[in-house]
């Protein structure tokens, strides 16, 4: 999927056929636009045309456009295919009868990480609804202003609109540098907005009106009585999300796999394995590769491995803040190079597990280790006080001068109704879900670009795992009590977790044991060892391209003047007075395993943001990236 593009009033079929353009990031993405009288829309997709493509209804006018999927059960797609008096995709058709039937109101909860777009011109209404989660990024351009209101999954392409005056957010750009990300709704434009996950915006073009409503918010309902009624419930959501998301018609498929907890779970439940491939990156064959061929051996599907080389990262930087808009790090940009293989091999859906930490083990919740006689142990404790951000980092990073009290401000307007005491669950439970949704802004998860390169679907969208999310206790979620237990339903107990080394569903004395076990053979291996760009898990070791890159030094060395002095705006320092040899240091790493500091993290933020300025600044900023480094 590569994007949606929408313009109320004065609509062209020139501005509508070029802002389809700017979406465009693959030869094999297919463009439809639709002109009317009053409304423009542009539909830019890997998905399958038959199955997703905007659907109209001739007898009333009505369109529906979708961008991202929403999941069907097997019956319902069948009886799509005998639905009468309607043009386009499956889904779509599906979407728009239960809107003639029931309503704006009977698809508002769309199920799946996608953003839903009705134009009614009986009333002259257009609709935008967004996911539970907010996955499917979905901006606006003057909301409040209907003859000039843009729409659309991308705001550098509505920021490339010639009828389109924007501002730089030099606030937000000061905000990505410093807490990995930018507070919702701010983005590096002061004129483009998020539309807000969960939410109904409707515009009304015959009186030029507008409103827009929550349609769903977590923690109203009662939390589940007791643990493994919670297991049960979320074991069976993951599982149909999994089943709906991997049916024969949706094939091939591709996952990525690693040799964690998380993404196994799409392996085992998936529909039918032998439509599906597992596809697994790494640097040098190693413990994490052979468990990740494990599952994929052990659930049915097929192992496809997917060497990176050296200067893997280097490589595909470039491109992947073009797609992504720099709104996330480059340092996770591990999937462009696999784009190939998933081309060669005709996936028609790509799946992954992120961001399963977030939501369901606790990654954003007020925790520490315990200890014991001064050591961390493997195990999590609530903390009461309300961190003051977005807990990227531990200690949070001194922002920059000049940006500390606008950065303060939006903060405070984002988190400031939670207590800076915690006192109860729905206190912890609300902190937590104003750093989780919208999941279009999380700092280390790939999803907002791998919609636009790929075929992308996440499980994690389905309306029953938003309904579980709701009912979770806090205590629950930390160390994966709740998910390593929902692991072992669905994948069983016999392949242990790379990660912590640990089966799922493992109880305390077994974590401690397997914990001591590891740290003793960790002291007894030889401390000399030389540490190349590979590591023991899937991660490569980013500090070797600081100490070793030939391309990132170019490019690090090559960022003109203006801009560095921009950057140490921003940075609150200037970071080319680092010798860049000391940003590949061993970073401090906080308790979710993040780095702070001269790491190679905090320079692949900074590589980010200086390509991304360099690359607004190109002649060809507007052309298809093509998927090539």
């Amino acid at each position: 999927m590569s994007g949606f593009y929408v313009i109320l009033d004065r609509p062209s079929p020139h501005r509508i056929q070029a802002a389809a353009q700017r979406l465009v990031c693959s030869p094999q993405d297919v463009i439809e636009t639709i002109v009317e009288p009053d409304c423009a829309i542009a539909w830019v997709s890997q998905d399958p045309a038959a199955l997703f493509a905007p659907a109209h209804h001739s007898a009333t006018g009505v369109w529906i456009m979708t961008a991202g999927r929403v999941a069907w059960e097997e019956a319902e797609w069948q009886r799509a295919g005998q639905l009468t008096g309607y043009t386009g995709g499956l889904s779509n058709r599906l979407l728009l009868d239960k809107y003639l039937a029931k309503g704006i109101t009977g698809i508002e909860r769309h199920n799946g990480a996608a953003v839903v777009l009705v134009y009614d011109p009986r009333d002259r209404l257009v609709h935008l609804l967004t996911d539970h989660f907010g996955f499917y990024p979905a901006f606006l351009y003057r909301s409040h202003q209907v003859k000039h209101c843009v729409i659309s999954s991308f705001p550098d392409a509505i920021a490339d609109d010639s009828e389109v005056e924007t501002t730089p957010d030099l606030v937000s750009m000061a905000e990505f540098l410093c807490e990995w990300k930018t507070t919702p709704p701010h983005t590096y434009y002061q004129e483009i907005k998020y539309a807000g996950a969960a939410s109904h915006w409707t515009w009304n073009l015959a009186d030029e009106t507008w409103r827009s409503r929550t349609y769903w918010q977590p923690f109203q309902t009662e939390f589940f009585p007791d643990l493994n009624t919670a297991v049960t419930h979320l074991t069976s959501a993951v599982r149909n999300a999994v089943q709906i998301r991997t049916l024969p018609r949706l094939a091939p498929i591709a996952t990525y796999i690693s040799g964690g907890m998380d993404s196994r779970v799409i392996a085992y439940a998936a529909n039918d394995p032998t439509d599906m491939i597992g596809l697994n990156l790494y640097d040098v064959p190693n413990r994490e590769v052979a468990i990740a061929r494990q599952i994929c051996q052990a659930s049915g599907i097929e192992y496809v491995g997917h060497a990176r080389e050296a200067d893997y990262y280097s490589k595909w930087l470039r491109g992947g803040v073009k797609i992504s808009g720099a709104m996330w790090s480059a340092e996770n940009n591990h999937f462009m190079g696999t784009l190939d293989t998933l081309q060669q091999r005709q996936i028609q859906t790509v799946l992954a597990a992120f961001p399963v930490d977030d939501l369901f083990k606790g990654a954003c919740l007020e925790q520490q280790y315990a200890q014991i006689l001064g050591r961390n142990l493997p195990f999590f404790q609530f903390t009461s006080r309300r961190s003051p951000g977005f807990m990227m980092e531990s200690p949070a990073r001194t922002p920059p001068p000049e940006f500390a009290a606008a950065m303060e401000i939006r903060l405070q307007e984002w988190l400031g109704e939670i207590p800076t005491v915690l006192k109860t669950e729905r206190d912890r439970l609300q902190a937590e879900d104003l750093r989780n949704r919208p999941c279009c802004y999380q700092a280390s998860v790939s999803d907002n670009m791998m919609f636009r390169v790929v075929p992308y679907d996440i499980f994690l969208g389905d309306r029953a795992i938003a309904d579980c999310y709701s009912s979770i206790r806090p205590q629950w979620k930390i160390n994966a009590m709740l998910w390593s237990r929902v692991v072992a339903e669905i994948c069983g107990q016999e392949i242990v977790d790379s990660t912590r080394n640990w089966r799922p569903g493992a109880g305390n004395p077994e974590k401690f044991f397997v914990f001591a076990r590891d740290w003793l053979q960790r002291k007894l291996r030889s401390s000399s060892e030389k540490q190349g760009v590979a590591t023991d898990g899937s991660w490569s070791n980013l500090g070797w391209y600081a100490a070793h890159s030939e391309t990132l030094r170019q490019m690090w060395d090559g960022v003109g003047e203006s801009d560095r002095q921009l950057i140490t705006q921003l940075w609150g320092s200037d970071p080319w007075g680092v010798p860049l040899a000391e940003w590949s240091h061993k970073p401090t790493v906080n308790r979710y395993g993040q780095a702070h500091g001269n790491s190679p993290y905090a320079l692949f933020r900074l590589l980010t943001l200086t390509n991304y300025l360099s690359i607004r600044r190109s002649p060809s900023k507007t052309l298809a990236v093509h998927l090539k480094p």
